[in-house]
């Protein structure tokens, strides 16, 4: 068992664990144990939750587990005027095997490029706006993210109360409103209870 942590709303450190602690070993069980066999075996870090069955420790790991950050593209956003800067280092190549072999459709092609560089720096300043609005988005998401887990770090669970908490605090959350708590939309000292 981790340290004398007592739980604000039980007054008891018999059931009180990290919630980090707790999710690694529900983790460590999902790992170890096939896919729909049931398991009884018990995993010892604190008394009373080594008499949870291992299906109920998982699905309380579950229950408890940090924030994640949503599903993103993998590759990098690349900055509006590095693609045109690409593009622009690329056309020289497509407009001379176009004066090479088609070279009445050269004015053509050059109209359609004027237009589409017309285009770009005319609309510039919004693209440019929409780009780094949506790379500010991203670092905000992250960063709100980073905090979250920062925060998910110190919690305990109290297996009694159902509740989560931070050491010190007077204040226990229902576990399934762990992420209000994470992400400030449930006051950190109002009083105990729920």
């Amino acid at each position: 068992m981790t340290g004398k942590v007592i739980c604000p709303i039980c007054g008891q450190i018999d059931q009180v664990e990290k919630v980090s602690t707790i999710y690694l070993m529900g983790i460590g069980l999902e790992r170890l144990t096939p896919a729909g066999e049931n398991q009884t075996e018990k995993i010892a870090f604190n008394p009373e939750f080594e008499q949870l069955p291992a299906a109920s420790l998982k699905a309380l790991s579950r229950r408890l587990a940090p924030p994640s950050t949503p599903a993103q593209i993998p590759i990098r956003p690349i900055h509006p005027d590095m693609v045109v800067l690409a593009f622009s280092l690329v056309v020289p190549i497509f407009l001379y095997g176009i004066l090479t072999s088609q070279s009445d459709m050269l004015l053509p092609v050059l109209a359609i490029l004027a237009v589409f560089y017309l285009f770009y720096f005319w609309r510039r300043k919004t693209i440019l706006a929409k780009f780094e609005k949506q790379q500010a988005s991203r670092k905000s998401t992250a960063e709100r993210i980073n905090q979250g887990v920062e925060r998910w770090i110190k919690l305990y669970y109290c297996l009694r109360d159902d509740g989560v908490f931070e050491e010190g605090m007077q204040e226990v959350v229902p576990a399934d409103q762990m992420p209000g708590l994470l992400f400030g939309n449930i006051s950190r000292h109002h009083g105990a209870g729920y």
